[in-house]
């Protein structure tokens, strides 16, 4: 069957997914538990008895009345292996009668080619990429990613820029100490932060359970810089195959001169060296413009305009009326 039934088919699933090179956090399969207001089925192509591809397909109704079928960051094999991941595509095809679905969207952690994009549409989908509007994709297509490999710790200093590494060392000097430590108490000083950032910035922001299922069923690992006994920073790493995640981050209104965040990252990132993670990924941006603020505090670790740019979204559309409609909205 190509969709994950018994506790066994998920075993093998889990095992497939092991140390498999392919293979992200959003596709494990404890990510359907923390995105638990979407449906998850988990989808898969064997030879020879043994899997050779998978994806993890979230699904939730959109205001059309249809559903959204998603793999973010899938699949879980090479995706420049063209007929297989259409084999695979195929397999997943019975959703879209259990869902009433008009879309499967996937959007791989592949930095962008030209190639497949063509051997993509020649198979007949569509595929979303540069020409779009940056803000359109579900996930951002630049990303900022720092690899580690041949680094120390001094080495990696100084591969950040001028500006970077001074803040760092005003952070020090500032007496910012960062501590890594996962708990209920750094759970909820996390929280609080979340909260007060995102009133500073005039966003929404994540309810406490779900950073709560983030610790639980991904391993998140909390870091939080002090100023004595205060609270200025904090964020929620998780750590999957060979790359660290800096996937959610919240800073106090106090005593920003004294850099925390820059403190935080520079901690973070000895402990990424310490535990012999290859990469760390300071997450997305939506531009690449040394004038916008969250480009400019990334770029100064992955100097100079380290980004990666992912190739886009291949999707796979169930009802090209509603899909259209839905780019639209």
């Amino acid at each position: 069957m190509p969709i994950v039934k018994t506790k066994e088919e998920l075993n093998r699933y889990k095992e497939f997914l092991k140390d498999n090179p392919y293979a992200r956090p959003m596709q494990d399969p404890n990510w359907g538990k923390i995105k638990d207001n979407w449906t998850q089925d988990l989808v898969y192509v064997e030879e020879n008895k043994q899997i050779v591809a998978a994806m993890a397909v979230i699904g939730i109704k959109n205001s059309n009345g249809k559903y959204f079928l998603y793999a973010p960051r899938g699949p879980v094999c090479d995706f420049k292996d063209y007929d297989l991941v259409d084999k695979l595509i195929k397999e997943a095809a019975v959703l879209k009668e259990k869902y009433d679905a008009f879309l499967l969207r996937l959007d791989p952690e592949l930095a962008f080619e030209e190639r497949p994009i063509y051997e993509y549409k020649k198979l007949g989908y569509d595929f979303r990429t540069v020409g779009e509007d940056i803000h359109s994709f579900t996930q951002p297509r630049y990303n900022m990613i720092i690899d580690t490999k041949g680094h120390d710790e001094e080495s990696l200093l100084n591969s950040f820029s001028q500006k970077g590494r001074y803040n760092i060392r005003k952070s020090i000097k500032s007496e910012i100490i960062t501590k890594h430590q996962t708990n209920g108490d750094t759970l909820n000083t996390f929280y609080e932060l979340t909260t007060i950032m995102a009133q500073r910035q005039g966003i929404n922001h994540r309810p406490r359970d779900y950073f709560e299922r983030l610790i639980k069923y991904l391993d998140g690992q909390i870091f939080t810089s002090y100023y004595k006994d205060e609270a200025l920073a904090a964020s929620i790493l998780i750590p999957y195959n060979d790359k660290v995640y800096y996937l959610y981050a919240a800073s106090s209104n106090n005593m920003r001169n004294k850099m925390p965040n820059y403190n935080m990252i520079w901690e973070e990132l000895k402990w990424t060296l310490e535990k012999g993670y290859r990469y760390f990924d300071l997450g997305g941006t939506f531009s690449l413009d040394d004038r916008d603020g969250l480009y400019k505090f990334k770029e100064h670790f992955c100097y100079p305009h380290k980004y990666t740019a992912f190739i886009g979204e291949l999707d796979v559309v169930y009802d090209r009326e509603k899909y259209n409609e839905f780019l639209n909205q």
